[in-house]
């Protein structure tokens, strides 16, 4: 037939089976639509003040890929705000500020996270700079310590005249025993 839609073994198809396949198609996609609408939590529904203040929190704590020095709740690019977004749901499904941390860690790397953890490598990093100022403090604390100390005292004639008793005295002694003495 000319205005009927054929299968490969040129049979038609007739009109009711196609309407009936594609109601229960319809049927079938509602019905999921439905059961996911039950399972999961609406990424409408609003969250208390208290969420809202986490997630500006945890917000505060990741870094924006693009941005520099910025974090994703300060920054005004679309990966910040889909990135916000995200720890708004993860919020929402109630995981913790912890779980949704190590989530970012692990998608982006520790350098994500604005106080990454300290081990390894960066453990150093973060003291080593704090060495330098206690060392470059306790230098400074030394040279100005001798340089305020008090002036040498000038000798009096007294002490010069035994000073130079002395050494007149030991020019005349004679030489220890050993090998002879250049003289300069």
């Amino acid at each position: 037939m000319p205005g009927r839609p054929e299968d490969r073994r040129g049979a038609a198809v007739s009109p009711g089976l196609l309407r009936r396949l594609l109601a229960l198609l319809c049927a079938v996609l509602l019905g999921l639509g439905a059961a996911q609408d039950i399972v999961s939590v609406p990424a409408d529904q609003p969250l208390s003040v208290e969420q809202e203040r986490q997630v500006e929190r945890i917000g505060m704590k990741i870094h924006c890929p693009i941005c520099s020095g910025e974090s994703i709740a300060q920054s005004q690019t679309d990966i910040s705000r889909n990135m916000m977004n995200e720890v708004r749901d993860m919020v929402r499904q109630g995981r913790s500020e912890a779980e949704i941390l190590r989530t970012f860690a692990s998608s982006y790397g520790d350098r994500i996270l604005l106080d990454p953890p300290k081990t390894g490598i960066t453990s150093l990093l973060w003291t080593l700079p704090i060495l330098l100022a206690a060392a470059a403090a306790f230098g400074w604390w030394t040279y100005t310590h001798r340089a305020t100390r008090a002036p040498e005292q000038e000798l009096t004639a007294d002490q010069e005249a035994r000073i130079q008793a002395l050494l007149n005295a030991a020019d005349r002694s004679p030489p220890p025993p050993g090998p002879p003495r250049k003289s300069p």
